[in-house]
């Protein structure tokens, strides 16, 4: 985030705003996205990847902010909301199946004691248990 003051903004209409902005800002005009007004004393600008600029209208002090990108985590953000579709469906379905198995072939592989009908039942019941609780309380909230 990047501070500045260009004085109060004399324009009255948003795209009168928003070429002002770009003008004393110094900015290319081709990357700005859009505005928005959301009070009568604030003006955004929206900039490319998530950036804008936002300014109190009547003492022009504001700022900039631009959003970049982190190494791992901005690809492990797209696998997670499948951008990518096609095949990374196919992969991910199939990866959560095997998690599935590995879930159920372990509460069933212990005997005895530590297995289902002794200690396991309350592991299980307390995995069961947990997103129950979350789902009830999210969802019963609204």
């Amino acid at each position: 985030r990047t501070e500045f003051e260009i004085g109060a903004l004399e324009a009255a209409t948003p795209a009168g705003m928003q070429q002002e902005v770009v003008e004393k800002l110094g900015l290319d005009p081709a990357l700005v996205n859009g505005h928005h007004r959301p009070s009568p004393g604030e003006f955004l600008l929206f900039l490319p990847n998530g950036g804008e600029v936002r300014l109190d209208t009547a003492t022009g002090r504001g700022g900039i902010t631009e959003v970049e990108t982190r190494f791992v985590i901005f690809e492990s953000n797209v696998l997670h909301l499948n951008h990518l579709k096609g095949i990374w469906t196919w992969v991910a379905d199939a990866y959560a199946l095997l998690l599935l198995g590995m879930a159920i072939t372990g509460i069933i592989i212990l005997k005895g004691r530590k297995g289902l009908g002794g200690r396991g039942k309350w592991f299980v019941a307390g995995g069961v248990m947990l997103p129950l609780v979350f789902v009830v309380y999210y969802y019963g909230s609204r």
